[in-house]
C-alpha cells in the first residue's frame, strides 16, 4: 500500500497517479455502473514523516468523478490529523518514550514503521503458515494477507496488552494540576496546523461550494 511507512513512498509519478485511480475505479466500479452516489467517509494521508508535503492526487480523483469525501481524523498526537499535539507539549513528552516502544515493536496497526527486530520474528512464522496451508490468504477480510492475519492477534492485541501496564505507570503519582496540563496539550490553540494538507482541504471545499452553486444544489 503506497503512503504508509511500511509501503512504497508516494511520490506522485506518473505510475502511482495511475495505479492509484486503478485502484478507485477496481473499487467503485458496482457503484458507477449503477449510478450510485458515493461518499467516501474514510479518507485521510497517512505520513511516515510528518514533515512530508502532502499530496492531493486522491482528491483529484474524487472531484473529476464527483464523489462526495470527509476526512477521517481532525485531531491526532502527529501521523495524519489537521491538527496535532505540539512535539514538545506535556503529553508528548510524557509519552514519548512508549510511543517510541510501540514503533519499535509494530504494536500499532496504523502507521506500522520497519522494524528488523519484529520481521526477523514475524517473517518466518508467516512463510511457514502460507506453506502449510495455501488458503491463509483467502480468510476473511480477503483484503488481508497472511502478514496482516498473524500481526493483528500477536503484535497489535496480544504484546500490546502487555505493555498496558507500563503506559499506566506513566501516570502514576500526578496531581490534578500535572494531568489538567497533560489534558491541555490537545487543547486546539496548543495544537500545531497540518498548513499543506489544511490547505489542499479549504481548496477543495471551494471547489465543491463552487460546482454547488453552479448546478443548483447548494443550499
Amino acid at each position: 500500500m503506497m503512503g504508509f511507512p511500511t509501503g512504497r513512498p508516494y511520490k506522485g509519478t506518473a505510475d502511482q497517479k495511475q495505479s492509484l485511480e486503478a485502484q478507485f475505479l477496481r473499487k467503485s466500479e458496482f457503484q458507477r455502473t449503477h449510478h450510485i452516489p458515493i461518499w467516501n467517509g474514510e479518507f485521510g494521508p497517512v505520513y511516515a514523516n510528518p514533515k512530508w508535503d502532502e499530496n492531493a492526487d486522491e482528491l483529484r480523483i474524487y472531484d473529476r468523478f464527483h464523489i462526495a469525501w470527509s476526512i477521517w481524523l481532525f485531531k491526532d498526537v502527529g501521523l495524519r490529523g489537521m491538527v496535532y499535539t505540539f512535539p514538545d507539549s506535556a503529553w508528548n513528552r510524557l509519552v514519548e518514550p512508549m510511543r517510541e516502544k510501540k514503533k519499535r515493536l509494530q504494536l500499532d496497526a496504523w502507521g506500522t514503521y520497519p522494524a528488523k527486530e519484529v520481521e526477523d520474528v514475524m517473517n518466518p512464522l508467516v512463510k511457514w503458515i502460507d506453506f502449510v496451508s495455501p488458503t491463509a490468504n483467502d480468510v476473511y477480510p480477503s483484503t488481508w494477507n497472511t502478514a496482516r492475519h498473524v500481526e493483528r492477534p500477536v503484535l497489535q492485541t496480544f504484546l500490546a496488552e502487555t505493555f498496558v501496564g507500563e503506559f499506566a505507570e506513566l501516570f502514576r503519582g500526578k496531581g490534578e494540576e500535572e494531568l489538567e496540563e497533560l489534558a491541555k496539550s490537545f487543547a486546539f490553540e496548543s495544537c500545531v496546523q497540518r498548513d499543506g494538507l489544511n490547505k489542499i482541504m479549504a481548496d477543495y471545499a471551494a471547489v465543491a461550494a463552487t460546482e454547488a452553486e453552479i448546478d443548483g444544489t447548494a443550499e
